[in-house]
């Protein structure tokens, strides 16, 4: 972004910045010049960078995020630097700095650009703690897969289904492999497979379902505390007889479309591209 300076310029020799600093629609400038600093911008408005005794560190170029980061500092009087003690909101408030030279007058150059992600005060100082927009690149980005299968968890974020809705309680009446596998006689009211990729809970515990097969399910790893209480039953204290070992199971998913659709009802959620084709239309060959 370049410049034109409309006023003269005091002493030679030394550098000057202009900070810019824009949140949504508001925009404050700044320069470290000891007065005003008047200039048009590319668009042929005219605009003013107030002074400021604010000063930055040493930009850094480095692969590290937290070395990447700058420090503006502010005097602790400063109102514009004090509205950052407060927390910050959603919108982002983006900074860049303007490098120019006063023997070079009309001409700078963006020298840094980033946003504010904290503030503290240090003795008589303000420290604003800017985060550089190449740091933000470096970051994890989408993890959204383009793939046939839905790529939402069952029960979770995207899929969107309540669990709670789900859950059917269920007695168990053997455990057999330290706990892997379960009998519950309710399962066997659905067909085989309707419990696979579901989730069994046994109090706190959760374990996630396998296999179904009848009154089988088989679990991914064992509960050694499910396998605990059938060996061990609580007695009732009124009848003395065992008390039943009570469960809750939720239905599984295999990902697909048509499951989404005919078991759950939740094909608006559906996180697959089931109609992606079979062969790369950019490989060169046919796919008629």
């Amino acid at each position: 972004m370049t410049y034109a300076n409309i006023e003269s310029s005091p002493a030679e020799g030394r550098p000057y910045f202009l900070y810019q600093f824009v949140e949504g629609d508001q925009v404050w400038l700044f320069t470290s010049r000891a007065t005003a600093w008047a200039s048009t911008s590319s668009g042929g408005d005219q605009i003013t960078w107030e002074p400021a005794a604010v000063a930055h560190g040493d930009v850094v170029q480095t692969s590290e995020i937290e070395r990447g980061r700058l420090e503006l500092t502010w005097p602790v009087s400063h109102p514009f630097a004090r509205r950052f003690l407060a927390p910050l909101g959603n919108t982002p408030v983006t900074l860049t700095i303007f490098r120019g030279h006063e023997q070079v007058l009309g001409e700078t150059v963006a020298h840094w650009k980033g946003r504010v992600v904290g503030a503290e005060v240090e003795e008589q100082r303000i420290v604003l703690t800017c985060e550089s927009v190449f740091s933000t690149l470096r970051r994890a980005g989408v993890r959204a897969k383009y793939q046939r299968l839905c790529r939402h968890a069952l029960y979770g974020h995207g899929c969107g289904l309540e669990i709670a809705l789900h859950w059917q309680t269920g007695t168990v009446t053997a455990v057999s492999g330290g706990g892997v596998s379960v009998t519950i006689p309710e399962a066997a009211e659905q067909s085989d497979g309707w419990f696979r990729g579901g989730v069994l809970r046994f109090g706190v515990k959760l374990g996630y379902i396998t296999g179904h097969a009848g009154a089988v399910l088989t679990l991914s790893r064992p509960m050694p505390d499910l396998a605990a209480a059938i060996a061990a039953p609580e007695i009732d204290p009124e009848t003395g007889d065992p008390l039943p070992v009570l469960v809750d199971i939720a239905p599984g998913c295999d990902l697909r479309a048509a499951t989404c659709a005919a078991k759950f009802g939740n094909l608006l959620n559906f996180g697959g591209f089931p109609e992606i084709p079979g062969r790369n239309p950019l490989g060169g060959s046919s796919i008629v």
